[in-house]
């Protein structure tokens, strides 16, 4: 009986205690959404006009999201910094928690080199949109499964 207590004890403590990925994803998800959003609203129109390209597709990212996380990071990582200035803008802190992001989902990407392009006003707004939808997405209840069957 006293192990039977001492199993059910231990297993409570695991299970309370065990870090998640929801709190980090969740974080680094909110990140985004406010880097993106501050990017729009005090980059300068030199960088926000340029075009990148337009391989960030928006309702996919809204359905499953990591692809589409994987080819904004790859955008935005390749943006010319020296040439908009690092100080007037957050493209890279946006791709470094892109990357952060993507370290929680791996996935393999590719960005098109010669395909369509938007500017990267459209794209931060979209980056903004998906993140914020996977955000507002209910956690998966994981607690009950790292309990010990007997």
């Amino acid at each position: 009986m006293k192990t039977l207590a001492l199993l059910f004890s231990f297993a409570f403590v695991l299970v309370f205690t065990a870090p998640t990925k929801t709190s980090d994803e969740h974080h680094l998800l909110k990140r985004i959404m406010i880097e993106a959003n501050k990017t729009r609203d005090e980059g300068p129109e030199a960088l926000l006009d340029s075009l990148v390209p337009a391989d960030f597709n928006q309702v996919r990212c809204k359905r499953h999201g990591p692809v589409d996380f994987c080819i904004a990071e790859k955008i935005l990582s390749n943006i010319n910094k020296k040439q908009y200035g690092t100080s007037d803008n957050n493209i890279g802190t946006i791709s470094r928690v892109l990357k952060q992001y993507n370290r929680l989902h791996p996935s393999n990407c590719t960005v098109k080199k010669n395909g369509d392009e938007e500017q990267l006003r459209a794209l931060l707004m979209n980056l903004h949109d998906c993140a914020q939808i996977i955000f507002a997405r209910p956690h998966p209840v994981t607690h009950h499964k790292t309990t010990p069957a007997l």
